[in-house]
């Protein structure tokens, strides 16, 4: 079953299938992996039944070749060589790697390497623990979008942009509904504000709030953002909004419990060595 869902899944072996299904391979395999190329043995591709690799080359299926003649593989064939370390020696790799390698992994479907990936720190964190803050917070996603947007807005007048971050725990009122985005601006100081939360099934424990400050630092980084952010005093906000049927005045209070502000710098700080 593992392998045919290899087989289905993978977009490699589409429309590849050989209506005679006897396709001879050679027992030395030249390989053009997105760019790069390899030369491996038919066996080592061959080594895991149920992988993606074992199923292109198994005979059934007709892989595409460049005008060297090398077979093609659509992937980024800087990670292939840790695909094909672990295919010739069983190698892991690298810490620094393991979340990239572990996509690539589940891509040829090498399951003996995914389930040692699983457990590394690195994927973990990624996919358990950072998921999770996530996941915590509801539009996560359209968040780190405002936040970048407004970045890029104030980066006309300076050359950094700084966002301050509201995440409140809930309402102090009962029955109101919190609304989990949405921004205030301060033309006059040309400020931006986010107000965000509460979270999804939050408990008393503050860290998670930071953690999940920590998380969006950590995305906006691996997209390749110059961001900080520092953590500012707790405060208690009380607001006031009218009733949108008869104009009464009804009021939300709630608490600030985190606020701190995302700092964006757009240009080289000093003491960057130019090349």
């Amino acid at each position: 079953m593992a392998r045919m869902h290899c087989l289905q899944s993978s977009p490699c072996l589409k429309n590849m299938a050989d209506p005679q299904g006897d396709r001879k391979f050679p027992a030395v395999i030249p390989l053009n992996v997105g760019g790069h190329d390899y030369t491996t043995s038919l066996s080592t591709l061959r080594k895991y039944e149920s992988s993606m690799l074992a199923a292109m080359f198994s005979g059934r299926y007709h892989v595409i070749q460049d005008e060297q003649k090398r077979y093609f593989i659509d992937r980024d064939g800087d990670l292939f060589q840790y695909i094909l370390k672990f295919l010739r020696d069983s190698e892991v790799p690298p810490p620094q790697a393991a979340v990239q390698v572990y996509k690539e992994a589940l891509y040829y479907g090498l399951h003996p390497l995914i389930e040692i990936l699983k457990s590394s720190p690195p994927v973990r964190a990624e996919y358990e623990l950072r998921e999770s803050l996530r996941n915590a917070l509801p539009k996560y996603k359209e968040f780190k979008e405002k936040l970048v947007d407004l970045a890029y807005e104030l980066a006309s007048t300076s050359h950094c942009s700084e966002i301050s971050v509201h995440q409140y725990r809930e309402f102090l009122v009962e029955g109101l509904q919190a609304q989990t985005l949405s921004i205030r601006r301060d033309l006059t100081r040309d400020e931006s504000t986010i107000l965000i939360g509460p979270l999804n099934d939050y408990g008393k424990e503050s860290q998670l709030e930071e953690s999940m400050l920590h998380c969006v630092l950590y995305d906006l980084r691996e997209e390749g953002f110059n961001v900080d952010f520092r953590m500012r005093e707790s405060v208690c906000e009380y607001w006031t909004q009218k009733n949108k049927n008869n104009d009464i005045p009804m009021y939300h209070e709630f608490y600030d419990t985190v606020c701190c502000a995302f700092t964006f710098n757009w240009w080289p700080t000093k003491g960057v060595k130019k090349k």
